[in-house]
């Protein structure tokens, strides 16, 4: 009798240690395997982080190459000219960086053509677009258009009324505030090969003058 006792409490601590067996390489194979998709996993960039799609206008950041093309949901765009600039432009306290600009063709959505049609009859057409940074580096409220003409070689001049993304780069920037965004404008001739920009004014709170017009040259 004491031997068949014995018999079943070996069995039963058999049973157990092979239930156990069991169980925990299944739980240890799936840590690493997680682990590995983790440390391949790149890491997110910060532009990816920032970026805000906009309402009315095709997401171009892939687009490098002249001649590449996207495709969304708000339309197709063509890259023709591409410029890379990271620029520091001098508007007094407020610290301004062109990041790049870029010459695109678009066909926007028949969804968009009543937005559209408040610049253009056309359906499809040539912008320019400014990419940049903008920082309050002083401790006053100050306001500032940072692109408030587009002056092309052609003699075509278009004003900060004109930008089709409204992404509010214009106007006040608090102390300390960082936007970046971009400022793009419909051409009647879009067989340029550079523009001139001009920011407005810096104003203060009290609308007096902090610091006067810059303006600036890209050449595609």
């Amino acid at each position: 009798m004491r031997n068949l006792i014995l018999m079943i409490v070996l069995i039963s601590s058999l049973i157990g240690c092979s239930v156990e067996g069991s169980s925990n390489p299944s739980a240890v194979k799936e840590e690493p395997v997680l682990k590995e998709k983790k440390e391949n996993s790149p890491p997110p960039r910060k532009s990816m982080i920032e970026y805000v799609p906009n309402p009315q206008v095709t997401d171009d950041r892939t687009l490098l190459n002249v001649g590449e093309t996207f495709r969304d949901e708000k339309g197709s765009a063509e890259l023709i000219s591409y410029k890379k600039l990271n620029q520091k432009v001098a508007a007094g306290p407020i610290e301004m960086v062109v990041k790049e600009a870029k010459l695109i063709k678009y066909h926007p959505d028949y969804s968009l053509i009543d937005f559209f049609h408040n610049y253009t009859h056309e359906e499809q057409f040539t912008f320019v677009k400014i990419f940049l940074e903008l920082e309050n580096k002083s401790d006053q409220v100050l306001n500032l258009a940072p692109v408030a003409l587009i002056e092309t070689d052609t003699g075509e001049k278009i004003t900060w009324e004109a930008d089709i993304y409204l992404e509010e780069l214009n106007g006040m920037i608090v102390p300390g505030e960082k936007k970046a965004g971009n400022i793009g404008v419909i051409l009647e001739n879009p067989d340029i090969k550079s523009i001139k920009i001009t920011t407005s004014k810096v104003f203060n709170q009290n609308e007096a003058d902090v610091f006067n017009e810059q303006t600036f040259n890209i050449a595609f």
